[in-house]
């Protein structure tokens, strides 16, 4: 007998979580209650759509930023679900909770990376996730048709075409989703996203440059202390 695929998993859990989620909320952004953070930001919070959130390391600050979405979704509707997509299995469970997350309201899947792209566009059809984060840099892993480009070249398309189909599914849905991508890998073009945040670590504070806005524009920057986010505990 056939094991089920990741896709097919995903897709019997999906199907459950469907009929019990509400609908994620129709404003335009989802504050996160960080005043100097949400204050910063252009919408005044992240916007629906497809936010990169991009670091040079793994404790670049990235993590922390979608912790923190996600407890601001789960305050915001104590009926909301959220979900993390972690093919590197990096998310720490201990420290989600001490960030404020409910995990009795995060939906978690660990697919192979080969399957990431599908696993996180049946995700986002799913229309049950107030915030939907992909960890990794996993927009740039899907599975390639050009089988006459370079490998370069149909990562990049691959990404650009995976990106475009998240954020068309987030405005119908009404969700967010947070790619958690590294800055350290060079990309020819930037992603079309609706924001870009640079994200830099300090002990005290985190580095904010914005990218890249829903209106093209780029380049503001602030560093902002950590003291006054709505959790005490620190995440990665």
């Amino acid at each position: 007998m056939a094991l089920p695929s990741p896709l097919d998993t995903v897709r019997q859990q999906l199907s459950a979580l469907v009929s019990r989620s509400p609908h994620p909320s129709e404003g335009h952004a989802l504050a996160l209650s960080w005043t100097e953070f949400d204050a910063f930001l252009p919408d005044g919070g992240l916007p629906h759509g497809v936010v990169e959130l991009t670091a040079p390391l793994s404790l670049g600050g990235g993590t922390m930023v979608a912790l923190a979405a996600i407890c601001a979704a789960q305050r915001k509707d104590p009926r909301a679900w959220c979900a993390w997509i972690d093919s590197a299995e990096t998310l720490y469970a201990p420290g989600a909770v001490m960030a404020g997350v409910e995990l009795h309201r995060l939906f978690v899947v660990r697919p192979p990376q080969s399957e990431v792209g599908h696993i996180a566009v049946k995700v986002a059809r799913s229309h049950a996730f107030a915030v939907i984060v992909i960890d990794g840099d996993a927009a740039g892993i899907i599975r390639q048709s050009q089988k006459n480009a370079r490998p370069s070249q149909r990562n990049d398309r691959s990404r650009e075409v995976l990106v475009r189909k998240l954020a068309l599914l987030a405005a119908e849905g009404g969700s967010t989703i947070l790619l958690l991508t590294d800055a350290r890998r060079a990309h020819p073009a930037p992603l079309p996203v609706a924001l870009r945040l640079e994200l830099e670590r300090a002990p005290e504070a985190i580095h904010i440059r914005v990218g890249k806005d829903r209106f093209g524009r780029g380049g503001l920057a602030k560093t902002i202390p950590l003291q006054d986010r709505p959790s005490l505990h620190l995440a990665g």
